[in-house]
């Protein structure tokens, strides 16, 4: 349970400039990254990133907006780093888009995570924050018809159509391997395999 806010020493004075905020999101947004190889995004606490951070938590709502926020900014930049992935996978002209979009995602138990508790996360939203997440949505959208493009190309329905189902198929398989883990459930084969076996149906009836 999170602790009441106490005045924690801060490691740095209040941001005073667009550059220094910048910065401080994304001190928060590393440090919140790296607590959640061993936490759950569901039950990583804002006393938890605040003391990782070495803030007091009125400082990291200052900063991020709430708890809900920041994660959601992370689950980008884990799309970021996992759209890499995938485009270096589809240059293997051997694995089929299917495999090569579910095993870049099983490589990354945090994103899966993320995407798990997305639709908490979201409905605790301001109105702003949730137009903010929705560009970055928009974003990782373009990007993904972009590395697709060689192999699938999409007009804008079908593919708002793909990333839902990306996203509700790893919601879905990483929740219920989840249920019997203490902590973050191990990538592996079987969720590899389900993902693809989803994906690869999914993909030829958006073909058809």
């Amino acid at each position: 349970m999170d602790s009441p806010d106490s005045a924690v020493a801060l490691p740095f004075a209040r941001a005073r400039s667009p550059q220094q905020r910048e910065d401080r999101v994304r001190h928060l947004t590393q440090v919140t990254r790296d607590l959640l190889d061993d936490t759950r995004a569901s039950e990583l606490t804002l006393g938890e990133i605040a003391a990782a951070a070495g803030l007091a938590k009125s400082g990291v709502l200052r900063y991020a907006g709430s708890r809900e926020a920041l994660l959601l900014l992370v689950m980008y930049r884990e799309h970021l780093g996992w759209l890499e992935d995938l485009h270096i996978q589809l240059q293997d002209e051997r694995r089929t888009l299917a495999k090569a979009l579910a095993h870049t995602l099983a490589r990354r138990p945090v994103l899966c995570d993320l995407i798990s508790a997305t639709p908490v996360l979201m409905n605790r939203l301001t109105p702003e924050a949730a137009e903010a997440v929705r560009g970055q949505a928009r974003d990782i959208e373009d990007r993904l018809r972009e590395a697709l493009e060689p192999r699938l190309s999409l007009d804008r329905q079908r593919l708002v159509l793909l990333t839902a189902a990306i996203h509700a198929f790893v919601g879905s398989v990483w929740g219920w391997a989840a249920i019997d883990s203490d902590k973050q459930p191990e990538p592996g084969t079987e969720l590899e395999n389900t993902l693809a076996a989803l994906l690869r149906t999914f993909i030829a009836g958006l073909q058809q």
